[in-house]
């Protein structure tokens, strides 16, 4: 299943968002993964990227899963 990557850059962090079957939001800080964050809602996600579609974008591409979980791997310790 192709996955749509969302990117979002402040000076603390970065976050990740993917969509894809289902919704995950990852947050980097100095390039290294801190939080994972899985089983977002819809309408929520969609109405975040409506409110704040000046901060967020979109990659350009989409990814294999097995892509994404490669290059972000899941966190253990958060």
């Amino acid at each position: 299943m192709k996955t749509l990557v969302f990117r979002k850059h402040t000076l603390e962090h970065e976050q990740i968002l993917l969509i894809s079957n289902q919704i995950r939001r990852h947050t980097l800080i100095d390039g290294k993964l801190v939080k994972v964050e899985e089983g977002l809602r819809p309408i929520t996600t969609a109405v975040m990227l409506s409110n704040e579609r000046r901060e967020w974008t979109l990659e350009g591409r989409a990814l294999e899963e097995h892509e994404v979980t490669a290059r972000w791997p899941s966190v253990e310790h958060v």
